[in-house]
């Protein structure tokens, strides 16, 4: 076995057995649950009108190895693992939350963070909730937008690793602003529609038009959710889209637009998530115009399923589950550097539902229309303490 070889193989296997080891010498907290079937939703935001509970804090640590193919015409998708050649251990997410009840109708949530790449903690979510209005909930602060079910679900209760390219780079992220929401008296429909300032977290400038954003989401059986979204951001200030394509080179020419504020971006799309005892399957769809005045316009699209199944191990029927995935995205006419293929494999080992967890995942990424290959071989820790 050559040393290259080895250390790929057994320093993740050590730092996971030290994690785990870890673990087990800390006092027991709360079991993290996995979604389950049934009637459910999932707002973007943590409620629970008439429901008063203790708040407390909640600490989470994301700790990854991982070894990426070095290919000098790699592109940059804003992830972690997107440099040519990467091949180390970070711990990439560090949250901190905490959150209380104080009545029956308010709650109140705020997160810190300090992940893989930065210097020092930020806020991530701070906002409040106040369920007294009868027809619905009103929540004000710093939050996820209601747009795709895969980008509103904690990445711990994914059976894939990585979010598809077209849950992160096509639709808003999170923002300042606020959201009303609630569903149907029949508990059939789920209903969000969202104000916010449009410069992204933590800058309170409320020049310019703010970001529309509307979800739509229907139970259509016990097992199956179906989400429509919708979002409007005029004379676009920050969105994650411009910075994939002001930190590959501008492909698309919209820089100079950009600063400008002359781009107006609407984005759509579908997602569906269904679950039939140990298997869940998740798919959607999102796209988004770019226009400007001047410029040919630009569709961007994404697509994306996955499949997870618990298999039964020593004699337990919900801890390892196997999960592949699959994903395409377009950036629209004129950048062919940045369409990608992703084709994800692996297992999940969940030591306490979704809250202690191991991850050993096989990514093969096909992009620049075939011409570059970034596999990805991750090796992931899950911890949240309560």
């Amino acid at each position: 076995m050559t040393l290259d070889l080895a250390r790929r193989i057994i320093v993740p296997a050590v730092t996971v057995a030290s994690l785990v080891a870890l673990e087990m010498c800390l006092p027991p907290g709360a079991e993290g649950q996995c979604p389950r079937p049934g009637s459910y939703w999932k707002c973007p935001v943590t409620e629970r009108p008439g429901e008063p509970r203790p708040g407390g804090l909640t600490a989470r640590v994301q700790a990854r190895y991982s070894h990426t193919q070095s290919d000098p015409d790699q592109p940059t998708w804003l992830v972690r693992d997107d440099r040519a050649g990467y091949d180390d251990y970070n711990t990439r997410r560090l949250r901190l939350a905490w959150s209380h009840q104080p009545s029956d109708d308010l709650l109140v949530f705020a997160q810190i963070r300090r992940d893989w790449g930065a210097d020092e903690f930020e806020w991530h979510d701070l906002y409040a909730t106040w369920s007294g209005l009868d027809w619905g909930n009103l929540t004000v602060g710093q939050m996820m937008t209601p747009f795709d079910r895969q980008f509103m679900t904690s990445d711990v209760k994914l059976p894939v690793a990585e979010r598809p390219r077209s849950s992160i780079l096509l639709i808003p992220n999170r923002d300042i602003g606020a959201l009303l929401h609630g569903t149907s008296d029949d508990g059939c429909v789920g209903w969000y529609a969202g104000l916010y300032l449009g410069n992204g977290k933590n800058e309170l400038d409320a020049t310019g038009d703010p970001i529309s954003v509307a979800r739509l989401e229907w139970l259509a059986t016990e097992n199956l959710n179906v989400g429509a979204n919708w979002a409007l951001n005029k004379e676009t200030r920050t969105s994650t889209f411009r910075k994939l394509v002001s930190r590959n080179g501008d492909p698309l020419g919209l820089a100079e637009l950009y600063r400008d504020r002359q781009v107006d971006e609407e984005a759509w799309g579908l997602d569906a998530i269904w679950r039939e005892g140990p298997t869940s399957v998740w798919a959607g769809y999102n796209e988004k115009g770019i226009s400007a005045s001047g410029h040919r316009g630009v569709t961007a699209s994404g697509c994306y399923a996955q499949l997870s199944r618990f298999v039964p191990c020593s004699g337990a029927e919900d801890k390892l589950e196997l999960v592949g995935g699959w994903e395409e995205f377009d950036p629209g006419a004129a950048a062919p550097r940045l369409e990608a293929r992703w084709l994800t494999l692996g297992a999940n080992y969940h030591i306490e539902g979704c809250a202690r967890q191991v991850r050993l995942q096989y990514v093969h990424r096909d992009e620049a229309v075939g011409e570059v290959d970034n596999d990805t071989v991750l090796l992931q820790y899950d911890h949240i303490f309560k």
